[in-house]
């Protein structure tokens, strides 16, 4: 007669199972959405960057019209700022003669804005040559 009770198997999870599985599904999660986030902190980034390239050009271009048209650059150090698609930009560049001729100057362009919480910085640097015109001579 005991024989003929059927042994009862244990159906679900215990606790323990549960609790692992819940800790493995958070943390699985966590490195989702970090990932997420530092995606579209890598895009924002790269929008900007792209929408600032313009502007970088046409100050480099506007250095080489001065010194085109005035044949001599004031060396020194400017700043302001400007605003593309709501985002704030600060600029600051110095100018300074690279020769003893007056006719290579130096530049150096920074461009910082905030990207969050953070602060981001580009600079460029570069050499503007003053054109070489026949009053000047050929060179030697």
């Amino acid at each position: 007669m005991m024989r003929a009770f059927k042994k009862r198997f244990k159906t679900g999870f215990t606790l323990f199972e549960v609790m692992v599985t819940v800790a493995i599904l958070s943390f699985g999660l966590v490195v989702i959405f970090e990932g997420l986030f530092n995606t579209v902190d890598a895009f924002s980034y790269c929008s900007d960057y792209l929408n600032i390239q313009p502007w970088l050009n046409s100050k480099i271009w506007e250095l080489q019209d001065e010194l085109t048209r005035t044949e001599i650059l004031m060396a020194g150090e400017a700043n302001g700022d400007f605003t593309i698609k709501d985002r704030r930009f600060d600029w600051k560049m110095t100018v300074s003669p690279a020769d003893l001729d007056g006719k290579l100057y130096e530049f150096n362009l920074a461009l910082t804005w905030l990207e969050g919480n953070r602060k981001v910085n580009i600079s460029r640097n570069g050499y503007v040559l003053k054109p070489i015109t026949l009053a000047d001579g050929l060179p030697r």
